[in-house]
């Protein structure tokens, strides 16, 4: 994936790349990075290329402790896998069936004088919200992954004092899980924050730690864990 990937030049605001990852206490027991990295893959290659977007998906928890090829497709079937492609191909796409089954996807949609990031229209709405859909009346001991490609901004979606961050979102999401039934992952880290003081980028994406947050690479590092308990003033998910 390339690192020059640039919200400004794909004309967006800032946004966000986030994965979240919500499973039920043991399906990946402590989240194993090779069993993560390879949902991750799966929903990459119905990814579209050089521009932003973000995926929610919830599987049953067999195919979370076993993600084969094999079950990922019984799961999330390629015809599907396929419309969501096709939907979000599009300029402020965004793929959220009025028959809701387990994904939902969604590009930036410019507006005049701003954006609404993806990830901000798969988790806005309350209830009604796409990723509360693909959620309702399914049984908790599940997954839930919401991926996308870049950081979490620190200008906007991890900002509180912005009306359209995230944080007042996913945190209250993640909290129905037990902390380790749940990760919040993304690929590449937003170019204008590569150019910010460490400790603001940190500090940032301290708020939303707990879920934990991860970072899952597009090459053979594959997935790893951006915090543990004994580190706070930097980050290995700032390394590229």
């Amino acid at each position: 994936m390339e690192q020059t990937v640039s919200r400004s030049r794909l004309g967006f605001s800032l946004l966000s790349v986030t994965f979240l990852l919500c499973l039920t206490s043991g399906a990946f027991g402590s989240i194993d990075p090779d069993k993560l990295k390879a949902i991750i893959d799966y929903i990459r290659e119905y990814g579209i290329p050089n521009n932003h977007y973000a995926v929610a998906v919830r599987l049953d928890n067999t195919y979370c402790r076993n993600p084969t090829r094999q079950n990922l497709e019984t799961a999330l079937p390629t015809n599907q896998m396929t419309q969501m492609q096709t939907a979000i191909k599009q300029e402020n796409g965004m793929y959220d069936p009025d028959q809701i089954g387990d994904v939902v996807a969604a590009r930036p949609k410019t507006l005049k004088r701003s954006a609404e990031h993806a990830e901000w229209r798969l988790l806005t709405g309350g209830q009604n919200s796409p990723v509360e859909r693909i959620l309702a009346n399914k049984d908790q001991n599940s997954c839930l992954i919401f991926f996308s490609k870049l950081s979490p901004c620190v200008n906007r979606c991890l900002n509180e004092n912005d009306m359209r961050n995230i944080v007042q979102m996913v945190n209250p999401l993640f909290n129905r899980y037990n902390e380790d039934a749940r990760a919040f992952v993304f690929e590449t880290v937003y170019r204008r924050d590569t150019q910010k003081e460490k400790e603001v980028v940190v500090e940032a994406w301290e708020r939303i730690q707990n879920s934990p947050l991860f970072r899952c690479y597009n090459d053979n590092r594959g997935c790893i864990q951006c915090f543990d308990n004994n580190q706070k003033a930097d980050s290995p998910c700032l390394l590229d």
